[in-house]
């Protein structure tokens, strides 16, 4: 199995035209071009973020939500500037060093990974730089707009005390926009493609942090627990179709298109299952070969079945002759890199996980011990807070959108 880096290196190569087809202009915002340079490179960056598997037909396929992406970007940052909105060059490394923290990766490495793909820290440090504008610039503008009651605060968890006991659903998104029906088909033929990609083993919220145009992108897609009547009718009807683990068929609304990813559901007011805390080992079976590949698979299967509580997980390694779990850490399950989160969610105390591969490895989880959380209802600033995101989330979707009526827009392509 290759390395992350071999992968890398072999996107890159699978999709390095000659040239790149340097300086030929695809659009015009205002007075600034997008080249077709500009778009190459945060295709290449799309890829390698989001983990979708590179050739020329997902390049094809993906070309119109960059460019879309890029000219977004483009009236953002005009509009942040003329607005007197800075970023600096911190600003910039702070978000970057947030993104290594959450992928449990180490300062420079994610420098380092997409210097391996052929993609500059320019192209990230670029986008990264016209989200925070953007985020700057709707809190300045549009937050004080909003006034958020106390009686509406209240209101809020009275509802949320009637409804105890009734079911919520832990949701994330993807929101692909449509302002001109010319368009309908294209992005839902986008919204079909991402599918895909997640359906083949894509993490959603690289894909959603990529292509969506929610406020909730910068969390993956993450809206939250959502409760039945809280979501328009059309997408109240597509989670009720899913299970868990599972992601939606694109939904069309009046303002474009949703896919809808379903992480979870409960009883209103009990606790989320990412707030609990457990102490996690992992058991490492290295392999090199197809052969022990299947062996270390066939092993860490056994597992499941005859072992309860990291000690005998400890002696098991021990008279497998492999190397000893790790050291326990605690950790809160929401915390945990999004990779493997879904197979300790559901963990009990002492039971080994379904095995993952990792490199040339094989890698069974336990959690040595769970603390469950107490369950109850949100604080008064919690439930201001998801009111002010979603208002904030509808006003800066109708502001970008009557930027982009007023703006000129030439795609060339």
């Amino acid at each position: 199995m290759r390395t992350v880096p071999a992968l890398l290196a072999a996107l890159f190569l699978a999709c390095a035209p000659a040239a790149w087809g340097q300086q030929r202009i695809v659009a015009v915002v205002n007075d600034e071009i997008i080249s077709a340079h500009d778009v190459e490179t945060r295709s290449v960056l799309t890829m390698v973020t989001a983990g979708i598997g590179n050739n020329p037909d997902i390049r094809k396929r993906i070309a119109p939500q960059v460019l879309r992406a890029l000219i977004d970007e483009r009236i953002q940052l005009q509009e942040a500037r003329r607005s007197g909105v800075t970023v600096t060059d911190k600003d910039v490394a702070d978000a970057i060093d947030r993104i290594e923290r959450n992928n449990r990766m180490r300062s420079g490495d994610l420098e380092k990974a997409l210097a391996q793909a052929g993609v500059s820290i320019p192209a990230l440090q670029a986008q990264i730089r016209a989200l925070i504008s953007w985020q700057k610039l709707v809190s300045r503008k549009l937050r004080p707009q909003v006034q958020i009651s106390e009686d509406e605060v209240t209101e809020k968890l009275d509802a949320l005390k009637a409804r105890q006991g009734s079911p919520e659903h832990l949701i994330s998104e993807i929101f692909l926009p449509l302002d001109n029906p010319d368009q309908e088909e294209e992005v839902r033929t986008t919204a079909l493609n991402l599918i895909q990609q997640m359906q083949r083993g894509t993490n959603f919220a690289a894909i959603a942090q990529q292509f969506s145009k929610s406020a909730s992108a910068a969390t993956g897609g993450d809206i939250g627990w959502v409760q039945d009547g809280q979501l328009e009718p059309e997408l109240e009807a597509a989670i009720k179709d899913i299970r868990p683990g599972e992601v939606s068929v694109p939904v069309r609304t009046a303002s474009g298109f949703y896919v809808l990813g379903l992480r979870g559901r409960r009883a209103v007011a009990q606790a989320s299952p990412d707030e609990a805390i457990v102490l996690l080992t992992q058991l490492v079976i290295q392999a090199r070969t197809p052969d022990e590949f299947r062996a270390a698979e066939q092993l860490a299967g056994e597992l499941r079945g005859s072992v309860n509580g990291c000690d005998e997980l400890a002696q098991v390694a021990k008279e497998m002759r492999v190397a000893p779990p790790t050291e326990p850490q605690r950790l809160r399950v929401g915390d945990i890199n999004p990779a493997v989160r879904e197979k300790v969610r559901g963990l009990k105390a002492g039971e080994p996980s379904a095995h993952l591969r990792a490199g040339n490895s094989v890698v069974v989880l336990m959690a040595c011990s769970r603390e469950e959380p107490p369950s109850g209802l949100p604080s008064r600033e919690d439930v201001e807070e998801t009111i002010m995101r979603q208002r904030l989330d509808l006003l800066s979707r109708r502001y970008l959108r009557d930027l982009r009526r007023l703006a000129f827009v030439d795609i060339r392509a």
